[in-house]
This record gives C-alpha cells, sequence and structure tokens, in this order.
C-alpha cells in the first residue's frame, strides 16, 4: 500500500506578498506562518485544512509566462463574491456549470494568476430556469450544429491537452479573442476556453464577424 498524502500545499511566486496577502484574505485565508531572508520571504496561509504558499525573490525569479490557475469551491459563494466586490475585485460571474451548480465566478490576483471560484451544489433558494452558464453551453452547441450543416470544418481540435498531447477529438467551433487569434476547438475544450480567455468568443468561419452581420442586416 503506498504511503498516503496527509497535506497538499499550492505555492505560486508573487512580485508582492503583501498585496496577494490582501486578495487570499477576501478568500478566507489566514496566515499560518511566515518568514523572511535577505533575497525572498514567504508566507503560508490556511482556510481550514487547505494551504496556499505564497512566496517572492529579490530579484525576481525570471519565470515564463505560464498561466496559474486556482480553483476554490465554497458552499456560499455569493457570500465571497460580495466581500470581493466590496472591495474592488473585478469579479466575472460564468453561471452555473454541471460541476458547479451553486454558481461560478473568475476573478484575477495582484499577478495575473487566474482563480475561479465556484459552488457544487446549487442553493435551495436558487430559483429554477436558464442559468448564464447553461446558455454558454448551449449556444456552443449550436454553433456546432451550423459548422455541421456547412460540412464540418475538415479539421481536429487545435486545443492541446495539459499534458502536451494533441486532443483527438474533431473540430466543432470556432474561436477568437480581441488580439485576432483563432482556434478551432471541440466542443470541450471551446467551454474551457471561453472560461479561462478573457474577452475570448465563438467566431463565424468568414472574416467579417460582426460588423458582416450587420452590413448583411442593413443591406
Amino acid at each position: 500500500m503506498s504511503p498516503a498524502v496527509e497535506s497538499m500545499v499550492a505555492v505560486t511566486y508573487v512580485r508582492d506578498i503583501a498585496a496577494a496577502r490582501s486578495l487570499y484574505e477576501l478568500l478566507g485565508f489566514r496566515e499560518h506562518s511566515e518568514g523572511r531572508a535577505e533575497t525572498s520571504a514567504w508566507l503560508a496561509m490556511e482556510h481550514g485544512s487547505h494551504s496556499i504558499l505564497l512566496t517572492s525573490t529579490r530579484p525576481s525569479l525570471d519565470l515564463p509566462q505560464l498561466p496559474l490557475l486556482f480553483y476554490f469551491f465554497y458552499d456560499d459563494l455569493e457570500a465571497v463574491l460580495a466581500d470581493l466586490e466590496t472591495a474592488g475585485v473585478e469579479v466575472v460571474r460564468l453561471g452555473r456549470a454541471p460541476h458547479a451548480e451553486g454558481g461560478e465566478a473568475r476573478v484575477a490576483d495582484p499577478d495575473g494568476n487566474t482563480i475561479l471560484l465556484g459552488q457544487r451544489q446549487r442553493p435551495a433558494t436558487a430559483a429554477s430556469g436558464a442559468e448564464p452558464g447553461t446558455s454558454r453551453f448551449s449556444l456552443l452547441r449550436e454553433s456546432a450544429a451550423a459548422v455541421a450543416a456547412g460540412g464540418g470544418p475538415g479539421t481536429g481540435c487545435q486545443v492541446i491537452e495539459p499534458d502536451g498531447r494533441p486532443c483527438q477529438a474533431l473540430a466543432e467551433v470556432r474561436l477568437a479573442d480581441p488580439a485576432g487569434t483563432a482556434i478551432w476547438a471541440c466542443i470541450s475544450h471551446a467551454e474551457e476556453v471561453l472560461v479561462m480567455v478573457p474577452g475570448a468568443f465563438v467566431a463565424s468561419e468568414g472574416d467579417g464577424g460582426i460588423a458582416g452581420f450587420l452590413a448583411r442586416r442593413h443591406g
């Protein structure tokens, strides 16, 4: 039998521990211990049995710009979001998803890292009906159906799996962002991109975009 894992600590490098600390305190984490040396500093924070470690160095480490993602589940998401918004933190509400029936939201820490917040169970007081997250998924399905009706893109999903393997699924929808980058993705990866990439949207196959649509409407 393998030895049991007793705990897991998420570690992230930050430029300013004090600034990062303020955000994680809004998420319910409190200081456990801290330390400083001539060229480094660290702060351990806990929330119940969950731990994170904020650390910084002088000079700063030359780290590649890879996205770091934390996902925290809460039993009362709206209370957490209210605290964040009161403190002036920008909160992007993502609606509800199968893994977060009580809601899902996205914030960024002072270093630009993405933090997703969710609630697994739908609150008993939540009204039934369509939710923003459900609408987003429905839109992807409708877009995929339109692409398929036109013969399909004839390519595979262009999103790489976290372990570096190419996705084996067929592409179903086209996504783009304000910078002009466009890819074909399967429904599953399209949903992930729309959550993770600020400003990402479902794009048409042509280059006309919204301007082309409006031109056709008013032409």
